[in-house]
């Protein structure tokens, strides 16, 4: 059988720098990769360090699944949670000490997570790394909101591939500029993106963004009515009087809510839930704020069909398990962490309310990539405000951006950018 991957190239490849990155979305092949370079470099090797997001790391498939393809090294594996290394200085304790007594490979799972150099889990990792023998990430996608996303990465795997401070990174591929709002912006271009790609192409050892998923985008813009416009309008002016400076995100979070919860919106969301029902499918809709959950159990705009809820202080767990077998519609906010990676016999998804932050959406899709071909129905609900249409806008140019790193990430003419 013909290998997909060229697995001498990548041997080689990594032999050279000790460190790469793997995108790729196919997670059995992930793991046979991952397992091939570690038993390459097995005589130098005494420890496998596997950093995962703690919702990861609580699925048993997960891990089960990794220590599947690891075979003889699975008693060799220790895992840390991405949050554990922020939050709990002896887990940050214990890593240091193993990494400094003994050779060890590390491997980043959903390198997404250590994008900000900001957070304390990233200067944490980016403090300890010279001390792992081998270093490999490994994520679905290079980056979710812009190029910066690639900088921390970098930074793990060498400091002398961005040899730049991130202020000097940010200056030099994202220069900034005051946009019609009065807001400071950065956004890139293709030729930055191309730079900056050939700066860490080196250390990409495999990039394939195929995956068995095949989305369905269908698009609903609503309208306020006269009075939910008056209302809006009032809303805004009580909230801006007697503020003579006014935080962006702030206002952005409280103009959306007064508008939210639109009648079009509710009506359109409830026949489209029932015309899924009675296809016999389930569905899953995303909202932002908590409020919007609230509204939806107690309003009965669903009808008489049955929903499960998830939010941070919810039993996630339970409601999977429902949502699995017997209930056909769930609800549950952007931010909430699923205890299980793959949600299984859905095929629809409704964005009930919108959010600046793609990267909220592309974990959302995350969790249906799984081994058999899903076709999978998604409904964007958009309020046509100009605050509303200023997200579509960001959506669609960070989407775009990601569609555009990926393909040159993984097509040789990049080269010749």
């Amino acid at each position: 059988m013909t290998e997909k991957f060229d697995y001498q190239k990548i041997y080689e490849q990594f032999s050279v720098l000790n460190a790469g990155a793997i995108f790729l979305r196919d997670n059995d092949e992930k793991l046979k990769i991952v397992f091939s370079l570690i038993n390459k470099n097995s005589d130098d090797i005494d420890f496998v360090v596997w950093i995962a997001p703690a919702c990861y790391l609580a699925t048993g498939v997960y891990v089960d699944d990794i220590k599947q393809a690891a075979d003889g090294w699975s008693e060799r594996i220790e895992f840390y949670s991405t949050e554990s290394i922020s939050f709990y200085d002896e887990k940050y304790l214990a890593l240091y000490n193993l990494c400094d007594k003994y050779r060890v490979f590390c491997i980043v799972d959903e390198s997404l997570t250590f994008k900000n150099t900001t957070s304390g889990r990233t200067k944490k990792l980016l403090t300890i790394k010279h001390k792992f023998k081998y270093r490999l990430l490994l994520s679905k996608n290079p980056l979710s909101q812009g190029i910066r996303d690639l900088y921390a990465q970098a930074k793990f795997l060498d400091p002398s591939i961005i040899n730049m401070t991130e202020r000097q990174f940010l200056y030099r591929f994202l220069p900034s500029y005051i946009d019609s709002f009065d807001v400071w912006k950065r956004y890139s271009n293709p030729q930055y993106e191309g730079q900056v790609i050939n700066l860490v192409r080196p250390y990409l050892l495999v990039c394939d963004f195929e995956d068995n998923l095949k989305i369905n985008y269908h698009e609903h813009v609503f309208e306020l009515t006269n009075d939910e416009k008056k209302v809006y309008q009032e809303d805004k002016e009580d909230f801006l009087a007697g503020r003579e400076q006014v935080a962006y995100l702030q206002v952005v979070q409280r103009f959306q809510y007064f508008y939210t919860i639109c009648q079009q919106k509710v009506d359109a969301l409830a026949k489209l839930v029932n015309e899924i029902i009675k296809r016999k499918e389930k569905v899953i809709i995303y909202t932002k704020y908590l409020s919007e959950i609230t509204f939806l159990r107690e309003s009965g705009a669903l009808g008489k069909n049955k929903s499960v809820f998830m939010s941070g202080n919810s039993n996630k767990t339970k409601a999977l398990d429902l949502f699995e077998s017997e209930i056909n519609i769930m609800i549950c906010t952007y931010k909430v962490e699923s205890p299980r990676l793959n949600l299984k016999g859905c095929n629809n998804i409704i964005y009930f309310s919108q959010t600046f932050d793609y990267k909220d959406k592309l974990h959302t899709l995350s969790r249906f990539y799984q081994k058999e071909v899903l076709e999978l129905n998604v409904y964007d609900f958009w309020v046509n405000t100009k605050l509303e249409n200023l997200m579509k806008e960001n959506i669609m140019r960070k989407k775009s951006l990601l569609k555009n790193v990926c393909k040159m990430m993984s097509c040789d003419e990049a080269l010749n950018l």
